[in-house]
């Protein structure tokens, strides 16, 4: 539940903004719909441009990250409070990505060496969307589309197996970073009610996001050097787009109130 704490102070204003509309005739009984399920996350590659922290922010290298696909598993809330609108608020939970290359300076000095893993980390997303369903709701069959808000919490953020251990041979230790993002999202699926009667449904929708995140490289020594030495510390950061499509499957339960 904390994961959806960044995103619901606006649902709750949206909320308690259409709920005191009384011209809009939601004094009636309302649908909420429930869904879980899982999905499948397919990230689209960045060449991300590395400055030199270190160094005045001078610009130090570009490198290539190209996220692999993953399995996860997704929730979501949905309030129709019209046949034809609804507000849903969705969490979706990520697999570890790895990062499939990088260019030349993610050997680290070491000849011949070409990492095809360069970097793992997390992404677990949270979305508030205004979904529209053109149909009528005594249609089994439920097209819809719908856009709005995202927000990516990036966990698990680490450098590699073999580049920590390359960095250990030298004395030499790193480490890896994201920052949180907020970006948008749009969607477009469909439910299909079991039966006029039926609360249960199965859906299927194609979700896309996108986050504009900062991306941070540090390497320093692996023991405090001697006093008389100066540490050795490189930072480099580097504006980073994680944009995903995910692919969803679910089974869902409506009720009302």
């Amino acid at each position: 539940m904390l994961k959806f704490l960044p995103i619901l102070a606006p649902l709750t204003l949206g909320l308690s903004g259409v709920a005191s509309a009384g011209p809009l005739g939601l004094t009636g009984p309302q649908d909420f719909i429930v869904r879980a399920g899982g999905y499948y996350i397919s990230p689209g590659d960045d060449t991300v441009s590395f400055v030199d922290e270190t160094l005045q922010f001078s610009d130090a290298f570009r490198a290539n990250v190209d996220p692999g696909s993953e399995w996860g598993w997704l929730i979501n809330f949905e309030w129709k409070a019209h046949e034809h609108w609804g507000i849903e608020l969705a969490y979706m939970d990520g697999d570890s990505h790895s990062s499939s290359h990088a260019d030349s300076y993610f050997t680290l000095g070491f000849d011949d060496v070409d990492y095809r893993n360069v970097t793992n980390f997390d992404a677990d997303i949270s979305t508030l969307s205004l979904k529209y369903y053109p149909l009528d709701e005594t249609c089994l069959v439920q097209p819809y589309i719908g856009g709005g808000i995202s927000y990516t919490e990036f966990g698990s953020t680490r450098l590699s197996r073999a580049v920590r251990r390359d960095l250990a041979d030298v004395g030499l230790r790193g480490d890896f970073g994201l920052g949180s993002s907020w970006g948008y999202t749009w969607q477009a699926g469909m439910d299909f009610n079991f039966g006029r009667d039926s609360a249960w449904l199965v859906n299927v929708a194609a979700v896309y996001t996108r986050a504009d995140t900062d991306m941070r490289l540090r390497v320093f020594d692996d023991v405090p050097p001697p006093p008389d030495l100066e540490p050795i510390f490189e930072s480099y950061s580097g504006d980073y787009i994680y944009d995903p499509w995910m692919f969803n499957l679910s089974v869902g339960y409506k009720f009302s109130f």
